[in-house]
């Protein structure tokens, strides 16, 4: 595959999709924003982060030599791990029943950073899934990316776990913006009040701002899909959920097209942000 040099491409953009609890549905939205993304022409590259418990492999209906969790303890490459699913999404898979990835060390960050960033131009975005909760795994991946997005649903304890999280990347690691996507709920107007709800406790008591970024509405084409390992924007595009999610992915292209946001610390791609950043200032 021919990729422009590096001074003609931007830097790839990450996003991690995240949640305060698990069933709120991330997973499927990740692998339906792929190949949405991917449809229109774009490179995307997509890291199961949920190293102990992965599902992305099953839903692209591949199966991997290698996976992430291989990569850690120094069996192969980072790029060793990558697989191209049949809809040609680059996939880094992690591995199923590895309890003991619910942490990593330093120093496993910085190999598995220095080793992503020889991917910098190779794609226009990347998106990643981490496990639900407060795990250490799931919230360096959070705030490692540019962009954090939680899903949440209706259910309280989707939203009281999603208020967890957020106040854990808060006050940790000093992040101020979260885009929040609603998934399963009836309209519009009950996507915003969930919005409300949690907005109101995290600019009160945390000082950062949630922003809707989408929200997905309960429909069966969606839930056939997922039972069938499909994505549902490929088997019935002009659903509810497939036109939500296009919406979505859209959303995703605008955000990577601006410029590099910096945030310093263990963040993806820093040093080509950096540089990129730098370059748009002299212009």
């Amino acid at each position: 595959m021919h990729f422009d040099t590096v001074t003609k491409r931007s830097p790839i953009r990450a996003f991690t999709f995240t949640s305060g609890k698990g069933g709120v549905g991330k997973t499927s939205i990740i692998a339906n924003l792929a190949t949405a993304l991917t449809m229109v022409g774009k490179r995307v590259v997509v890291v199961d982060g949920n190293l102990n418990l992965a599902n992305l492999d099953l839903l692209f209906g591949v199966k991997p030599q290698y996976t992430i969790t291989d990569f850690l303890v120094g069996t192969c490459s980072l790029a060793d791990s990558m697989v191209t699913t049949p809809g040609g999404i680059s996939l880094l898979p992690a591995a199923r029943g590895m309890q003991h990835l619910t942490t990593l060390d330093l120093p496993q960050k910085l190999l598995f950073l220095t080793e992503l960033d020889a991917f910098a131009y190779e794609a226009n975005l990347m998106l990643v899934d981490t496990a639900s909760g407060l795990s250490d795994v799931a919230t360096y991946f959070a705030s490692a990316a540019h962009e954090i997005v939680v899903v949440i649903t209706p259910e309280p304890t989707s939203l009281s776990g999603a208020y967890a999280l957020i106040q854990e990347l808060a006050s940790t690691y000093r992040e101020k913006r979260f885009w929040v996507v609603a998934n399963t709920v009836e309209d519009q107007a009950e996507a915003k009040r969930l919005l409300e709800v949690l907005s109101r406790y995290a600019l009160q008591c945390l000082n950062v701002s949630c922003e809707l970024l989408g929200w997905i509405p309960r429909d069966p084409a969606l839930m056939r899909a997922v039972a069938h390992c499909q994505r549902v924007v490929e088997t019935a595009p002009q659903s509810p959920s497939a036109r939500a999610i296009t919406n979505i992915a859209q959303w995703l292209i605008h955000c990577a097209a601006e410029t590099p946001r910096v945030k310093g610390g263990l963040q993806f791609f820093l040093p080509s942000l950096v540089a990129a950043a730098s370059l748009e200032e002299k212009r």
